[in-house]
Order: structure tokens, then sequence, then C-alpha cells
């Protein structure tokens, strides 16, 4: 092999291995990034579902403090979001989610209470929701770290 030939291999192999690296760079690269794009979106549709139990819990929770009777139509909100919560979340969330829906459920039998009674339950910290949102938190912290 001549000089010339031995150049020419080492141009075209070296140009090979600069373009091949390239390409290996923008596939990790571009699977890093669209599996962080995926984690985000979790998180966003977690933080709403969430949000959506708590909210639907605190209203559910104050009709059970002033109303005995029980319209288990009422409920039908409440466990449909219960079970967008077995699909995706964790076994704390879930458990915590179904302490919190027979708090309720409990609670529509007991004595109504009024509004200042109420109002000195949320103010000593009687929160049947505290539970959940720590376990949804926790949650929600691990997912961030793995961004």
């Amino acid at each position: 092999m001549n000089s010339g030939m031995i150049a020419a291999s080492a141009a075209v192999f070296g140009s090979l291995v600069g373009a091949l690296g390239s390409v290996a760079g923008t596939w990790i690269t571009q699977r890093h990034q669209d599996i962080r794009d995926l984690l985000a979106k979790t998180i966003v549709r977690r933080e709403s579902l969430y949000s959506d139990f708590i909210a639907e819990s605190a209203r559910l929770l104050v009709d059970a403090m002033v109303q005995n009777n029980s319209d288990p139509q009422k409920l039908i909100p409440l466990y449909a979001l219960l079970s967008r919560i077995r699909l995706s979340s964790s076994a704390p969330v879930l458990e915590t989610a179904e302490e919190v829906i027979r708090i309720i459920v409990s609670t529509y039998p007991k004595p109504n209470l009024t509004p200042e009674q109420i109002e000195s339950r949320a103010v000593s910290g009687d929160d049947p929701l505290r539970l959940f949102s720590s376990a949804c938190r926790k949650e929600l912290d691990s997912l961030q770290l793995q961004l």
C-alpha cells in the first residue's frame, strides 16, 4: 500500500468514526430528553389529579359534617378520582386516599357540626387530608428528583 491510500483510508475511517460518534451522542441526548419530558408530563398530571381529589374530598367532608343524610350520588366523582389514583399512584398515596373516603363516609351518620365547630377543628389542626397531602408530596418529590 502506498502512503496516499493509507492517508485516504485514515481520512475516511476518521470521518466515519466522527459521524457515528455524533449520531450516537444525538440519539442519547434525544432519548434522555424524551424521558424527561414524559416524566414532567406525569408530574403535571398527578398534581392535577391530586388537586382534584383534595378539592372534592374537602367539599364532601364539609357536607358530611353539616348533613346526616348521605346521598351516594355525591360520592361518585370522588370514587372516580380514586380509581384514577389507583391507575398511576404509589401504594402510600392510594392507601391514604382510601382512608380519606372512609373518613368522609363515616362522618355522615355522626351528629351535625355548627360552622363554629368546623372552624374550631380547622384552627386546631384537625385535617383529615393532611396524610394524603403528605403522601402526594413525597411521591411528587421523588418523581422530581428523577428529572
